[in-house]
Order: structure tokens, then sequence, then C-alpha cells
């Protein structure tokens, strides 16, 4: 009866969701990438700020600054090993349809994200 409980997973779906929304939020400067510190790999925190930064620069150069208007779309998440899960998150970002995959592993019953990236 143990290793039913150990070996049983609930789906991601909802939390890449957040995530996703939050990388978004994170991507545009609304948020500071440290409010997603806890969820992130250290690589991918790495690569979250660097594109963080990226992004600002480029708002600095165009003058654009304004809050996305994210709205769900569809989450649809892999299996892919015994405690990984690869997701794609669909997302209305300001009137255009992006989608934003994300990679996670199951490290001691809580998600950390390994990759994430916006298509």
């Amino acid at each position: 009866m143990s290793d039913q409980v150990a070996t049983k997973k609930v789906d991601p779906a909802p939390f890449f969701a957040e995530i996703s929304a939050a990388y978004i939020e994170v991507l545009a400067g609304v948020r500071r990438p440290e409010q997603l510190a806890r969820w992130l790999s250290d690589r991918t925190y790495y690569d979250v700020c660097q594109r963080a930064q990226r992004e600002a620069r480029q708002r600095a150069l165009t003058g654009l600054r304004s809050r996305p208007e994210v709205c769900l779309k569809t989450t649809q998440t892999f299996l892919t090993d015994h405690h990984a899960f690869q997701g794609v998150v669909i997302l209305r970002i300001s009137g255009v349809i992006k989608a934003v995959s994300i990679r996670a592993e199951l490290v001691h019953t809580r998600y950390r994200i390994t990759d994430i990236s916006l298509i």
C-alpha cells in the first residue's frame, strides 16, 4: 500500500499554468525573477534572469511598458520518466497566442522546474 502512495503523482497542469503566467510577467518587467526562484533549478533561474535582463534592455530602447494581459487557453502535461513531467501551456498574451514549454522534476514531493521557455 505504501508503494502506491509513494508513486502516485499529482497532475502538475495547474502549477505549470501559474508558473507560465508568472514567467510572462517576469519577462514583461511586472515581477522580479526572485519570485520564481523557489520553483526553478539554479541553471533555469540563471537563464530566466538573463532573459529578463535582455527584455528590460529591449523595453528601455523601445519605451514600451505595459502590463501584459495573460489568459490561459490550455495546458497539456506528459510524464517523461518516473519523476519528471514535460508540459506545454498555451496562453493568450495581450491578444497574441504563445506557448510556454516547461520541464519539471519531482524532488522530495515538490516540483523543480529544470527548463522553461517561451515559444
